[in-house]
């Protein structure tokens, strides 16, 4: 039997500690530049002036508090993310030899978080923020020369500024060769929702250049998502979490993840596709990662019942909502996901990605043998779709030899 090919269709770096530093103008942006800063044995990632990427000290400890670690717990779970496959593509390609993935897709880690809100000053900076988002792309682009048939990469845009947006798309696509681009599933210019025609500019691009659109959640409150509201209150003046808000949502990150990034997917899937975004760009593929995929049927059968009990919300819909995302658009699961498989069956087995979330906490060596279980229920042709095809379809990867 020929070997099924199999793609990770959404893993992730670890940005190296100099990516900022050694890439952009020290005389220009100063302190504002993501760099790597050691405090009590501790790094820390920090960047405008003291304000922190993914918590400074003292928010760190608080976010560690309402994770239910000790601070000391909390810095060495981040420290333990910063495996060498993370910023050197030769471990990475040992790593995914030893799992058993022939193709990795990837997504940031720190480079994730560069919305257009508070608390980060320099985030209200466009020309910073385009220069960060540049020189991540040209590095992950740099990372995946190792091994151009196995590495691809998606790239960051800044969609504050939707013209400049469709600038980076389409240098990093015709210049980098990276698969398209990644956005948080949450609303970019003045809080307009995605549906909002202010948008339509990079929806054509993306759709004219054949690359997919991936909402790729994130739980920090540089986007008006739900993880504001998710375990990261802030108080305005200082920007820190207090003790009492920790205590009184009993929440953190670990909340943020798995109720925050499920919110803002739903939210974002239901305007993409019954605010027409999906009619107006019928060839742009959607890409809707890290957020579980079991709920996606159960919500594609209310908004088609939706559709059919009020026909006034089909006026500038063709289709149902189901029959759009079936045409364009795919879900991302992860391996543990035990209803796989029926999601399959119902959303079609060509509509299914899988990820390793490589190496985030949820990443675990074995993890394929997982995915191959979740999907043996299904014929040899929708498992070998599952574990490597769709990938390729979707992102358009060029594996051959």
């Amino acid at each position: 039997m020929t070997k099924q090919l199999v793609v990770d269709a959404d893993g992730h770096t670890m940005e190296p500690d100099d990516l900022w530093t050694a890439r952009m103008d020290a005389g220009k942006w100063g302190d504002w530049i993501p760099r790597k800063v050691v405090e009590d044995e501790i790094y820390e990632v920090v960047y405008t002036g003291g304000v922190v990427r993914g918590g400074g000290r003292e928010l760190q400890d608080q976010i560690a508090a309402g994770a239910g670690l000790t601070a000391r717990q909390f810095h060495e779970l981040l420290e333990s993310l910063r495996t060498p496959g993370g910023h050197d593509p030769d471990a990475r390609l040992a790593d995914m030899d030893r799992d058993g993935i022939d193709v990795a897709v990837l997504y940031p880690s720190q480079a994730m978080f560069f919305g257009p809100l508070d608390p980060i000053p320099a985030l209200h900076d466009i020309d910073f923020v385009t220069e960060c988002i540049r020189a991540y792309n040209d590095w992950v682009a740099e990372y995946c020369s190792a091994s151009p048939k196995r590495l691809f990469a998606m790239a960051a845009v800044p969609l504050q500024d939707v013209d400049r947006a469709v600038t980076e798309l389409r240098r990093a696509v015709e210049q980098l060769g990276l698969r398209g681009a990644f956005i948080r599933p949450s609303a970019y210019v003045d809080e307009l929702p995605l549906s909002h025609s202010v948008y339509d500019p990079f929806w054509s691009a993306a759709q004219d250049l054949d690359v997919p659109v991936a909402l790729h959640p994130g739980v920090h409150v540089d986007t008006p998502g739900a993880c504001r509201k998710f375990g990261l209150v802030l108080e305005s003046e200082n920007m820190m979490v207090t003790n009492s808000a920790v205590d009184e949502l009993h929440g953190g990150s670990g909340l943020g993840q798995a109720v925050g990034n499920l919110v803002d997917m739903t939210v974002s899937m239901g305007r993409l596709i019954m605010g027409g975004v999906c009619e107006r760009f019928p060839r742009l593929r959607f890409l809707f990662l890290e957020s579980g995929g079991g709920w996606m049927p159960t919500l594609l059968e209310r908004m088609d019942e939706q559709v059919k009990a009020f026909p006034l919300e089909k006026r500038w819909l063709s289709l149902l909502p189901s029959e759009y995302f079936r045409r364009q658009c795919y879900a991302g699961f992860e391996a543990e996901e035990w209803n796989l498989a029926a999601c399959a069956q119902w959303l079609g087995a060509g509509r299914i990605l899988w990820a390793s979330d490589y190496p985030h906490p949820e990443y675990h060596p074995g993890v394929l043998k997982e995915v191959e279980e979740a999907v043996a229920p299904l014929p040899e042709a929708d498992r070998a779709r599952i574990l490597g095809q769709n990938a390729v379809e979707a992102y358009r990867l060029d594996v051959t030899s």
